[in-house]
């Protein structure tokens, strides 16, 4: 019914298409930033949830970081150690030919035991370089341990340089080889501890996170973005519902004219 007071058609289809732009335009908004929840009051449960969803995956994503520059430093080590063990080969291959004195003149005795205090110097260099780049992870327990270890394996081959108690002119070839094996027992200790911290404990939890952090993500993402397909239909329909409420709302106010019309 129309009366010519009010136009309760014009007002129930202004208050509709009202409804229906606001709806076109979260719709637009939507699809422009990608976002589903671009205000508070979209979905304030779900920025909430979003909120926190980005917090736990940023403070992964750091820690994740810092696990990746401990088995970079972890990998220095391990390298440092690896030439070690590579020296100590050499070290046996000298002793074990120095032993061979029937086929050895003192001269080349001499030259063997020059390239030992050379290679031990070269030994506690790079050893020094591994215990001081142990400062870069923290082992399970803390480093005091592997790092007196390896000084310990390092101290123990001074008695093979000149002068010490194990060197060539003492012809304590059993001695010597005794703590070059020792040594190179605990520089393969310390490289096998190391190996296994980062295998079992940084790789393993640089991996969990990287699974957890794909599944905050997964997660705040089908809170806080845009279903294209949805949101397409969803403008689709209020493009519709706009137009044909503006063409509603122009016939009911035709229609209230032509009533006015008849009083004239």
């Amino acid at each position: 019914m129309i009366t010519p007071v009010t136009n309760t058609n014009a007002m129930s289809a202004g208050f509709a298409l009202n409804k229906n732009q606001g709806l076109l335009q979260t719709s637009l908004m939507r699809l422009a930033t990608g976002k589903k929840i671009n205000a508070g009051k979209d979905d304030p449960a779900g920025l909430i949830s979003s909120e926190q969803l980005a917090a736990a995956i940023v403070q992964l994503e750091a820690e994740t970081r810092s696990l990746q520059r401990a088995t970079s430093n972890a990998t220095i080590t391990d390298g440092h150690l690896s030439q070690v063990g590579s020296m100590l080969n050499e070290l046996r291959g000298l002793v074990v030919a120095s032993a061979n004195t029937a086929g050895m003149s003192d001269e080349e005795i001499a030259a063997n035991q020059m390239q030992i205090d050379s290679i031990i110097s070269s030994i506690q260099r790079f050893g020094g370089d591994a215990v001081s780049s142990l400062d870069g992870f923290n082992m399970p327990g803390g480093n005091d341990a592997l790092s007196a270890a390896i000084s310990s394996a390092m101290a123990s081959l001074t008695s093979l340089r000149s002068g010490g108690s194990n060197d060539l002119s003492s012809g304590n070839f059993d001695a010597a080889s005794s703590v070059l094996d020792s040594a190179l027992s605990a520089f393969s200790s310390a490289r096998g501890t190391i190996g296994a911290f980062q295998k079992y404990t940084v790789e393993t939890s640089a991996n969990s996170n990287k699974i957890t952090i794909e599944n905050l993500s997964r997660a705040k993402s089908q809170i806080l973005d845009t279903d294209f397909a949805v949101e397409m239909s969803n403008l689709t329909k209020y493009q519709i519902l706009t137009t044909s409420g503006m063409k509603v709302l122009g016939i009911a106010q035709q229609q209230a004219k032509s009533v006015l019309s008849l009083l004239a």
